[in-house]
């Protein structure tokens, strides 16, 4: 058992890391809904940007340089709260990573130090909180430094138009801090101004950053500007005060130095502000706003009492503490987080779905968003930041699946009438854009009938170079799903007709997907004219879970191809969860493309991809397989039984892309946070196994519990209501029939009605 180096406080809104080195940076995110968002690691560092609502980023500093210093200037003894990027050690060392903030905690040599730091709910800025007290029974003298670098780069501008060329810095006396002014006559708005400010008043300052660090502490970029590295700043490790530079061009950032002294047993705050802003006269107006420590603190309690109470519509309480602590607030920090993060019509649909759930109106928001960057010819664009049209053939069945969905949580069948934008010009309702999904998936049908896979489908690395004309399997399935959806929204809106076309299409399909992709013991993975993918007969990999898990979820195969399926799913079990194909690919195959090009366990590539591990969580519940169902899930939790974040270096408190099952990287994880896995471990727990599912006509609520889960508790807002549902499983070795009462009364079936009156409704769910 590797030693924890984490633990959940704080009703497990807040996890402790109580080693400054982890296998990797352990990130909290912290934004507001301007736009600004802060990365901070567990030694206080990260990026810092600006997003706004036309996706136009300004990238505030660059190498992630956001550090506090801390020297005596006596002993020039210094180091850093964190302990980076100095590397000097420090004592009782703790990084609290919160909802709404992250303190960063430590002792040296009798100095006590707190870094807090936030981003307010209005703004576009972060806030820190130093507190400083000598607990070393001697007064002493200590300078504090405080240091960014400005990169405010982010959109598309012409050649030898870069941003460092229109880069300059100032001192402000009235700020009290460094101005970053920029004059770039291409940016698309005004908010590409850095600054750095303090409350104490600042002894020196560089706004050059090779005077703070050092000619020796910069490297050179290949266009000749430069960059400082703060391992080992010169001012700070030499004993010398800054040198109140300032710079054009090269090398722009803000170190400010305060020099204080601390009586025993006396303590000191300090705030600052680190941030952009249209112009000087905003900044100082920011600055001296949170100047005011008792001001500071009244915005954060309202900025971790917002951000609190955007989650309280949902929560859940299950035998697994693990879960809670994870399943309630920080996964749906984490599902928030990917919106902000992410600007993908494929991916914001489905943390928009996701985002149904306890978010509604924004999840409504983010799905019209997304249909906004759909072609009129059905077809939408990868990404609309950074701008990415490659034409991948899945982004038209998102778009159906997410309108049904938005559809069934709040009963508003006007919304299909709402007209929006499409990217090429002109508009629709949000009904016709569906339509224009729904016809650029049939028109897109291959020789085999099944939806040709163009670039990619929803597996990005599965790229058939050699066969324009190859069709999808897992999308065929989906698109399955999407036309049976869609048929019971056109039922529920008197479209008889078209709803009746759509079974019969529905129908079709699921006997195409039979014939031509059933492979004896799997569905293959898709269909080309050099050789079936993911098929026995396949050279390289023979079994893909995505065709299998969709299939199912579809309703494709009969009793006697399911238990197959099913067979061949859980041969595919993994110690970290479902490989996404097996085996690997050992060597490329251009009829396969990129995915074959990695190395054999990484990524896609025979790698356990945990968005995907999602899809399957959701198939056992649909089966009533309760107990595969969170095995499942617990596998691709972070800090897993057999996968600690020790090893896999995933943060404890939020998902992953994936798992590396290469053997010089077994285990390991590439990245976190933003990732659909989010999304799809929420439905998996709260609309899976508790069954807690939104309908057009109220809550279907049809657990699917392991054995010894006796009794979960859920709180649900749905359609101006909310419910408290008590889940009550049958004794042991009893198959459940469940029996649904609300405020005592028994229903004839096990669908919660949509009371909209504003009330809580208690809901009594027994086996």
């Amino acid at each position: 058992m590797e030693k924890k180096i984490h633990k959940f406080t704080n009703h497990g809104n807040s996890c402790v890391i109580e080693d400054p080195r982890p296998p990797r940076y352990w990130f909290n995110y912290l934004w507001n809904d301007n736009g600004y968002c802060a990365q901070v690691s567990q030694i206080g560092h990260g990026r810092s940007y600006y997003l706004n609502e036309k996706a136009d980023m300004c990238m505030v500093n660059n190498n992630d340089s956001r550090y506090l210093y801390l020297r005596d200037d006596e002993s020039l003894s210094c180091w850093n709260v964190g302990e980076g990027p100095l590397q000097e050690a420090v004592e009782d060392y703790s990084c609290e990573h919160s909802i709404g903030y992250s303190t960063l905690r430590s002792e040296k040599d009798g100095i006590r130090a707190a870094w807090k730091l936030f981003v307010p709910r209005d703004g576009y800025q972060e806030v820190w909180k130093l507190t400083l007290r000598n607990d070393s029974g001697r007064p002493r003298k200590l300078s504090v430094f405080s240091a960014v670098s400005f990169e405010l780069e982010g959109f598309s501008y012409p050649r030898y138009y870069e941003m460092y060329r229109c880069l300059e810095t100032i001192f402000d006396r009235e700020l009290n801090g460094i101005y970053c002014r920029s004059s770039h006559p291409f940016a698309p708005h005004r908010r590409y101004n850095g600054y750095l400010s303090c409350s104490e008043p600042v002894y020196a300052y560089d706004g050059d950053l090779s005077g703070f660090c050092g000619p020796l502490g910069s490297i050179t970029r290949l266009d000749a500007s430069a960059f400082a590295l703060f391992q080992r700043p010169e001012v700070v490790v030499s004993g010398r005060d800054c040198t109140n530079s300032l710079s054009a061009l090269f090398i722009v950032g803000a170190a400010l130095q305060n020099k204080i002294t601390l009586a025993p047993g006396e303590e000191k705050e300090i705030s600052y502000c680190f941030g952009v802003s249209e112009t000087l006269e905003e900044a100082r107006e920011c600055a001296g706003k949170y100047k005011n420590l008792s001001a500071l603190e009244q915005e954060l309690e309202k900025t971790v009492e917002y951000n609190l109470e955007k989650y309280r519509s949902l929560s859940i309480r299950t035998p697994e503490e693990k879960l809670n602590h994870l399943m309630n607030n920080w996964l749906k920090k984490q599902i928030d987080c990917c919106i902000v993060g992410k600007k993908g019509v494929r991916d914001n649909l489905q943390i928009a779905v996701a985002l149904l759930n306890y978010r509604p109106q924004k999840a409504k928001e983010e799905i019209m968003e997304c249909l906004k960057h759909q072609f009129q010819d059905g077809h939408t664009v990868l990404t609309w930041y950074p701008y990415d049209d490659t034409r991948y053939s899945d982004q038209p069945f998102w778009i159906i699946w997410a309108v049904c969905e938005l559809i069934k949580e709040t009963g508003d069948y006007g919304l299909l009438d709402a007209v929006i934008p499409y990217q090429d010009g002109g508009e629709g309702t949000m009904l016709d854009h569906v339509k224009a999904a729904v016809n650029r998936l049939l028109e897109d049908r291959g020789s085999h009938g099944l939806v040709k896979i163009r670039f990619a489908d929803w597996n990005d690395a599965l790229n058939i170079t050699t066969d324009p004309e190859a069709e999808s399997v897992m999308l065929s399935c989906q698109f399955c799903l999407a036309l049976k959806e869609l048929g019971v929204l056109m039922r529920k809106t008197g479209r008889d007709a078209e709803a009746d076309w759509l079974m019969k299409e529905y129908g079709q399909l699921k006997e195409q997907i039979n014939q031509e992709a059933w492979d004896g013991d799997w569905y293959m993975r898709a269909l080309s004219r050099k050789e079936p993918i993911g098929s026995r007969k396949s050279t390289g990999s023979r079994i893909y879970l995505n065709a299998q898990t969709w299939a199912v979820l579809a309703g494709i195969p009969d009793e006697e191809k399911l238990e197959k399926v099913l067979k061949a799913i859980d041969g595919m079990e993994h110690d970290f969860g479902f490989p996404l194909n097996l085996p690997p690919y050992e060597e490329y195959s251009p009829n396969v493309g990129r995915m074959s090009g990695m190395l054999p366990g990484l990524f896609e590539n025979g790698g356990v991809y945990c968005h995907a591990t999602g899809f399957k969580i959701l198939m056992d519940c649909k089966l009533g397989r309760g107990e595969e169902a969170v095995r499942t899930l617990m596998k691709i939790m972070p800090d897993s039984e057999k996968n600690p974040s020790t090893s896999s270096g995933a943060e404890p408190y939020v998902f992953t892309n994936c798992y590396s099952t290469h053997p010089k990287y077994y285990g390991k994880s590439y990245w976190s946070w933003t990732t659909g896995t989010s999304a799809w471990a929420m439905m998996g727990l709260y609309e899976g196994v508790a069954g807690v599912r939104r309908e057009y006509d109220g809550l279907r609520i049809a657990p699917c519990l392991p054995k010894g889960w006796d009794k979960i508790e859920m709180t649900r807002a749905f359609r101006g209501a909310r419910y408290h549902i008590v889940i009550e499983a049958p004794a042991q070795g009893q198959k459940p029939c469940w029996k649904v009462s609300v405020d005592g009364k028994e229903l004839a079936e096990n669908l919660v009605p949509a009371f909209e009156d504003g009330q809580v409704h208690e809901v009594l769910v027994s086996g």
